[in-house]
């Protein structure tokens, strides 16, 4: 199962249920024999043990319920360790918790663990730009595809479906993969999360939004365009420009310091200047969304561009995504991504930004 933060505590991924335990200084992963030997060659962690070690089989024939045997295991690691209070994470399995305090374990939600996640090192850095450099040829793929395409009435004679095709196949090369990509055409790319369906339209805005991971690294890239084939209104082009200007409002604002909330406030401030709706003012069409989120081995993690936002640090990875969304007109959204420091920040992204193609 993946879990964010237990992957980054541990550096190790598999579909079995396992235990990592820090205590103090000392850290060790207890899990089934048959990974023992892959956790030690693919885990940071260097203690690593096997469910044998603790009678696993034993549980299993005394107690012959999952749940129940996961319980007793967990606590005779932690009676053998001397431990009578444990810090957990939010997702900590419900019944696990009521099975250990029933035991005498006290148990408190550990504070801050998706905060260690934000600052990124140097490693992290470089995992991210990898994914972001497959996103980026996934997305040359994409448009590629929408200028080749040929016109037939009001309509290209490519489909939403296809595009995303393109774009999987591209990733998969790049040994990365993504869900629910985004290719949303017209009014259907009014709606930010509408991934698109059907017959990409002549003369209307289309919507490419890419957030792949590496298969190998397990970090996210995120990116978004949005191209036209044909004529771009009036109205269009607005739009274009002002997202364009918001992105670099946002660029200009943020480093260390200053707040997610300071640089979602320049955005909407010059959004609202130029006459168009925004979320702080509780508008349902217009800018309806956050500036950006923290990208990591999440897709969305900490820190936030939005209302309530925290202080940004150096080596925060942020999304910068302003967008314009109006039903019947249709939406408008760029996407990059920046790395906080010390003079403000540096954008990981290296794709180029054109509407009419």
């Amino acid at each position: 199962m993946h879990d964010a933060n237990l992957y980054f505590f541990t550096r190790f991924l598999t579909s079995s249920t396992f235990t990592y335990i820090r205590k103090g200084k000392r850290e060790f992963i207890v899990l089934s024999q048959m990974e023992v030997e892959r956790a030690k060659k693919g885990s940071r962690v260097k203690d690593v043990r096997s469910t044998t070690d603790y009678g696993i089989k034993e549980l299993i024939k005394k107690y012959q319920d999952q749940k129940r045997v996961r319980c007793e295991l967990l606590y005779k690691i932690l009676r053998e360790e001397g431990v009578e209070q444990i810090e957990v994470p939010d997702n900590f399995p419900f019944f696990l918790a009521e099975g250990l305090r029933k035991r005498g374990i006290n148990i408190t939600l550990a504070e801050g663990l998706e905060k260690v996640r934000e600052v990124k090192s140097k490693a992290e850095i470089e995992y991210i730009i990898r994914a972001q450099r497959a996103c980026e040829k996934a997305m040359k793929a994409a448009i590629d595809a929408i200028k080749s395409a040929k016109v037939r009435g009001d309509s290209l004679d490519t489909t939403s479906e296809r595009v995303k095709f393109i774009i999987e196949h591209s990733l998969v090369d790049e040994q990365c993969a993504a869900n629910d990509t985004i290719v949303a055409c017209g009014k259907q790319a009014s709606n930010p999360h509408c991934t698109g369906h059907g017959m990409l339209k002549k003369d209307a805005p289309i919507i490419i939004d890419i957030f792949p991971y590496h298969r190998k690294e397990r970090y996210h890239a995120d990116m978004s365009r949005t191209v036209l084939r044909g004529d771009a209104t009036a109205e269009i082009v607005d739009m274009y420009q002002a997202v364009l200007d918001a992105q670099n409002v946002a660029f200009d604002t943020i480093k260390v310091g200053v707040t997610g909330e300071d640089v979602h406030n320049a955005v909407c401030d010059l959004f609202e200047r130029r006459g168009y709706d925004t979320e702080r003012k509780g508008a349902k069409i217009g800018f309806i969304h956050s500036t950006g989120h923290g990208v990591g081995i999440e897709i969305h993690e900490g820190p936030s561009l939005s209302m309530g936002g925290s202080t940004l640090r150096a080596g925060n990875v942020v999304t910068v995504e302003p967008g314009l969304y109006y039903p019947d007109i249709g939406g408008v959204r760029v996407e990059d991504i920046v790395l906080v420091t010390a003079k403000g920040c540096k954008n990981l992204t290296k794709f180029p930004k054109q509407l009419v193609i």
